[in-house]
């Protein structure tokens, strides 16, 4: 169990950690600040994908926990933020805690995503 919460831990860190890295990376090379925030959310959350794929597990995305909303949320503070000027290293370090905080906040609460279910066709049956 202690394992379990480690691994966690550590996953929680890297969503934060590469969320922040992956639009950094896309600004520099002047992508627009949305599809920033998406490059940043896919660089976050691929090797969690990865990891579950190849451990043969369901992947944290495709479950309703809060998993990538939580890099959305951190990537557009982190565009919020850097528009009032403020020392780059301040806006890196209150991404990343903010990110780990939401999926840490989430988690202790049980909060989640409602699922989606398939949409129900309302056509009648040909007999």
């Amino acid at each position: 169990m202690k394992l379990k919460k480690t691994l966690f831990l550590f996953d929680t860190i890297g969503i934060g950690v590469f969320t922040i890295i992956g639009i950094e990376k896309s600004l520099q090379l002047g992508i627009s600040p949305i599809f920033s925030i998406l490059m940043g959310v896919v660089t976050a959350v691929m090797g969690g994908v990865l990891r579950d794929t190849f451990c043969n597990d369901i992947p944290l995305i495709f479950r309703k926990e809060i998993y990538a909303t939580a890099c959305v949320v951190g990537g557009v503070l982190y565009l919020i933020l850097r528009r009032f000027h403020l020392e780059p290293n301040t806006i890196l370090l209150l991404t990343i805690v903010f990110i780990i905080l939401i999926r840490l906040i989430c988690i202790r609460y049980k909060l989640s995503l409602p699922l989606m279910h398939p949409a129900t066709s309302n056509t009648p049956k040909s007999s």
